[in-house]
């Protein structure tokens, strides 16, 4: 009867674990399509699928766990390096009692200022990791949080297209500004690697903010008084879920291809009309007619034919660029 009901209680959790986790899937994804969507010009218009949604949720899970374990391996190894160097260093007798000697001088001065200035270990501390997390929000916070700025692309003129992504991008400043993001996004799958760069990028900052709040909570001790250290610890924790909060907005704008099938639709009066195939329910259809620059909603029962040709990316050709 034990061995049951311990059985009955994992399987409780598993299915709590899951829901939670479907749950997490279809927040996210929502999240994404929405801001692919806003970036379109098209985020009031498509209805969404709730399995696109959890598939979207999904793949952003997958990229950013990819991408984070490939960090801290790289870190991980980068640190045993330096372990492994420091040991060959310490093998050789003159840098031996050196370092030895300078360790105990930086001990001592240490304890000598601890002890005459006790609470100036915390405040150096707290000023360090206040000026780290201003450095922060101006090089990966505000890029990420100005990507929401984007939307409407679809709608915009006059683009030229070009095979030099390179020259969209300037040389000066810290992460792609909307109107730069906004110009790369335009060119369609020729530019897709600087926006995955870009992406990358902000998540190198999410891995620096979670090791920043686990070494914020390690010193925590250090920080006097300690009314002080628990309004940084709520500051840093709320900064967190913010960012985490943008990441899948990031993802559906940077990441989400504005790939979608091009049909063909043959009506049971009137002209065949051809474009990108948006979605479709039980009783419309929406497509996009890249040469009219419009979305258009068909009512189902008067589309006698629908053909799939393929599939396009919507910025496949710009106006005024090549073919």
């Amino acid at each position: 009867m034990e061995l049951l009901q311990r059985l009955k209680e994992s399987i409780a959790w598993l299915g709590g674990a899951l829901a939670a986790l479907t749950a997490i899937c279809y927040a996210t994804g929502y999240y994404a399509f929405h801001a692919h969507l806003t970036m379109l010009g098209l985020g009031r218009v498509v209805d969404f699928k709730h399995e696109d949604m959890l598939l979207e949720g999904a793949r952003f899970f997958f990229a950013v766990t990819a991408h984070l374990l490939q960090m801290v391996l790289a870190l991980g190894a980068a640190g045993v390096s330096v372990l492994v160097l420091v040991a060959l260093l310490g093998e050789i007798g003159p840098l031996a009692r050196s370092a030895r000697r300078v360790g105990e001088w930086l001990s001592a001065k240490r304890t000598e200022l601890g002890a005459a200035r006790p609470a100036l270990k915390g405040t150096l501390l707290l000023t360090a990791v206040v000026i780290l997390l201003i450095a922060h929000t101006d090089r990966f916070f505000y890029p990420l949080l100005a990507l929401g700025r984007i939307d409407s692309l679809l709608f915009r003129t006059g683009v030229q297209a070009t095979d030099d992504c390179r020259a969209l991008i300037p040389l000066a400043g810290t992460g792609l500004p909307p109107a730069v993001a906004a110009s790369l996004l335009m060119q369609g799958e020729r530019c897709s690697v600087f926006l995955l760069a870009e992406f990358r990028r902000l998540l190198d900052g999410y891995l620096a903010l979670l090791i920043a709040i686990g070494l914020a909570f390690s010193f925590n001790a250090a920080i006097r008084p300690q009314l002080l250290a628990r309004g940084f610890r709520l500051v840093l924790a709320v900064y967190a879920m913010v960012y985490t909060l943008l990441l899948p907005v990031a993802f559906g704008i940077l990441v989400r291809a504005a790939v979608y099938p091009v049909a063909s639709l043959a009506f049971k009066e009137g002209p065949a009309v051809r474009g990108n195939l948006m979605t479709r329910n039980d009783k419309n259809l929406l497509l996009w007619l890249p040469a009219e620059r419009k979305a258009m909603w068909y009512p189902s029962e008067t589309v006698s034919t629908i053909q799939v040709i393929g599939q396009a990316n919507l910025f496949l050709r710009p106006e005024g660029g090549a073919k």
